[in-house]
Formats: structure tokens, C-alpha cells, sequence
């Protein structure tokens, strides 16, 4: 594809494959995986990533509202798709038209299905929430067995799923995630004995697949990793083994173009506020990517990107719409040479993982704050 952009973002499908796959390596047969592509795929691309994950052998999508995933169906992307949270009650008859399955957290809202499946003669599946210690979206434990009751009496209803989240599953210390792991199976064999049969159950998300076993059922829910970023602490005590058997490769490069050279003397302020001032004469480079594009503004006078191979400091305070580059020590740079903002240079890389320790966040929001009007490449 010829790219006229001159700010853009390149997603390998190879390493969104090659992520998936390192999943599917390690994981029973008997587990099905979905990616999860909420956010515009954490920035990826919310339509490129889905078919590149179908095409690995996702077997279900989950998005985090409806809205997202009526956008793949009208995008022709066909299978599960799983509705993870939110959704608008005015476009549920859409949904059911759609095949998309919703998640419940209420009798309320299992009503209002049952009403909708009644209309439009359908059997509607839901998958249902439960709360086990985020105090987020979901049912408590010990109001679900009354309230799954109601529901698996409901006409046109058949609750498919059951799932949680968990709290603290990046943590080393797996205690917190073994208590609702104990919480959830608690839940489910009293149900069992209760004969509501839920045949997908699903607890693990990336850093649970990667850390903890237990948390691996007949459905899991790969989201940060499916990117190639990772979400398990540094400090954790097999960390290094952990890399070598979940092999993970960024998928995101993103890049602009250098628009302005100029020369500033000693003593020049650069930028609003003048938080940068020259100690000596500097060649500097203006980019047109700025805090509106998601490179974050607290990035000012300590982000550093990729130009000829080689790292450059941004200077003055991140604008709206431009940085500033000191570009001082390169030779031979012309206005349109491309500058990486993360990716690889040579023998240089930035990372988003680089980006957020600088700025004291994560990876996640890194990537997902890149303005999705920004053109996403699929290479390879």
C-alpha cells in the first residue's frame, strides 16, 4: 500500500500472529482463545487486528461495548463476538439481528433480552458477570445463584458464559487472583448442584494465562499480549523464563516526518513556556506530532525519538500538534526524513514500555491514546 501520510502508524500482522500463536503453543487443546480488541485494539486498529486475529485462529472477539462491535460487523468481520461490558439498550434489537453476544450483570437486563428474544422469535445467549474483587461490573458471588435461577427460567435466554475479571493478575504474588480463581469454582460447582450447567467459563486474561494455570478454563481472554506488549511486573521471580516461553513481538511502529530544520543561537527559548533554553547553538527539527496525536505532553524535554538510526532528544514543551528535536549531533538530515516515535531505527529501538516508565504510567495507555484518526499500515 503507498503511504502518503506524514504521520503514521505500521502494524505487523506477522507479530499479531506470531503472539496469538505463542498462546495457542501454551494452552490446553481444549481452550478456546478471544482476542480482545476493545479501544480500537489498543490502538492497533480496531478492524485490521480483528481479521488478522481470525485469521490465527481466534475463535471469539470481545470488544467492550456495542458500539464497537456492530462497527465490525458492518466491516464484514463474521464469528463470536462477545460484548464485554456496556452496551446501549436502544440498539439491542441490532445486536440480537447481529449474532452478537451480550453480557449480563443483572436480572434486569437478562429481562430485557428475553422480552427482545420474544419479539424477534430468538434464542439470545448471554454470558454472565460475576464480581469476584474488582468492585467493578458484575454480580456478587452470593447473590448469583438466586438471580441465575430467575435468568435460566427466562424464555428465549440460554446463559452460554460465566466470567470474571481479575484484580491484581500482573502481580508476582498470585494470592489475591488464587482467591477469586477459589471464589469463581466455588460459585460455579454450587451451581452445578443447583443443575444451571454454564458450559464456557472464562478467567484468564494475558498475565494470568502467562502466570497462573489455574486460571486457564475452556475460554481465555488475550488482550495487551495479543500485541506483543506485556503486562507482567518486571520483578516477577521467573520473569526471564517467562519471556522465553511466551515469545511476545510488539506490533505497533509508529512514525512521522521531519517538516522544518532551523538553527537556534545561545540563549534561545524553545517552545511554549520556555521550559527549554539553548546552552549552545543547536540545529533542532520540528515534527508534526504532538499531544492531540497521543504523544503525551509529559514527554516534554525528556522523550527521545529515532532519527538516522540514531536517539534524539525532544526539547521544550510536547504542543498540540508539533514537538521539537534536538538533532545537533546528526549530519546530513534533510525536512521529510522519517523520524520513528516508537519502533526500531538501525540499531536502535523505542518501546512503549520505554515511553511509559519516562512518564510513570503503562504500556496500555501508551498505545491506546494514539489518536485513532492516524493511519494504521498493515506490513507483512
Amino acid at each position: 500500500m503507498k503511504n502518503d501520510s506524514i504521520t503514521w502508524l505500521e502494524i505487523s500482522s506477522l507479530a499479531l500472529k506470531h503472539n496469538i500463536k505463542q498462546f495457542i503453543d501454551n494452552i490446553p487443546k481444549s481452550s478456546k482463545i478471544m482476542a480482545v480488541v476493545k479501544s480500537n485494539a489498543y490502538g492497533h486498529g480496531l478492524n485490521e487486528s480483528a481479521r488478522i486475529f481470525k485469521q490465527a485462529g481466534c475463535h471469539w472477539l470481545g470488544t467492550v461495548n456495542l458500539d464497537e462491535a456492530l462497527i465490525l460487523r458492518k466491516n464484514g468481520i463474521k464469528g463470536r463476538i462477545l460484548v464485554l461490558s456496556f452496551y446501549n439498550p436502544n440498539r439491542l434489537v441490532e445486536a440480537v439481528k447481529q449474532g452478537i453476544t451480550l453480557t449480563s450483570y443483572s436480572l434486569k437486563s437478562a429481562q430485557r433480552l428475553s422480552k427482545i428474544g420474544k419479539k424477534l422469535n430468538r434464542i439470545i445467549k448471554i454470558h454472565f458477570k460475576i464480581d469476584t474483587g474488582t468492585s467493578r461490573l458484575g454480580l456478587s458471588p452470593e447473590n448469583a445463584i438466586v438471580v441465575l435461577k430467575k435468568i435460566s427460567k427466562l424464555d428465549n435466554i440460554i446463559v452460554e458464559g460465566i466470567f470474571t475479571h481479575f484484580a491484581d493478575a500482573e502481580n508476582p504474588n498470585q494470592s489475591f487472583t488464587n482467591k477469586q480463581i477459589r471464589v469463581f469454582n466455588q460459585l460455579t460447582n454450587n451451581l452445578e448442584k443447583q443443575g444451571i450447567n454454564i458450559p464456557i467459563k472464562h478467567l484468564a486474561c494475558s498475565a494470568s494465562t502467562i502466570l497462573n494455570s489455574r486460571s486457564i478454563l475452556n475460554l481465555v481472554r488475550i488482550g495487551i499480549s495479543a500485541y506483543g506488549l506485556w503486562s507482567v511486573e518486571n520483578d516477577s521471580i521467573n520473569y526471564s523464563e517467562l519471556r522465553n516461553k511466551f515469545n511476545l513481538k510488539p506490533a505497533l511502529s509508529w512514525y512521522t516526518k521531519i517538516i522544518q530544520i532551523k538553527n537556534i543561537n545561545r540563549g534561545r527559548s524553545v517552545g511554549y513556556g520556555r521550559s527549554f533554553k539553548a546552552k549552545q547553538n543547536l540545529k533542532i527539527a520540528l515534527i508534526p506530532v504532538g499531544y492531540w496525536d497521543g504523544y503525551d505532553r509529559k514527554l516534554s524535554n525528556i522523550g527521545e525519538v529515532l532519527i538516522s538510526g540514531k536517539r534524539c532528544r525532544v526539547i521544550g514543551r510536547i504542543c498540540m500538534n508539533l514537538c521539537i528535536i534536538d538533532i545537533g549531533r546528526l549530519k546530513n538530515v534533510r525536512t521529510g526524513d522519517k523520524v520513528t516515535l516508537i519502533g526500531t531505527d538501525g540499531k536502535n529501538t523505542i518501546t512503549a514500555d520505554e515511553l511509559a516508565d519516562k512518564i510513570n504510567t503503562i504500556n496500555y495507555e501508551i498505545v491506546t491514546r494514539i489518536n485513532p484518526n492516524l493511519p494504521r499500515i498493515i506490513i507483512n
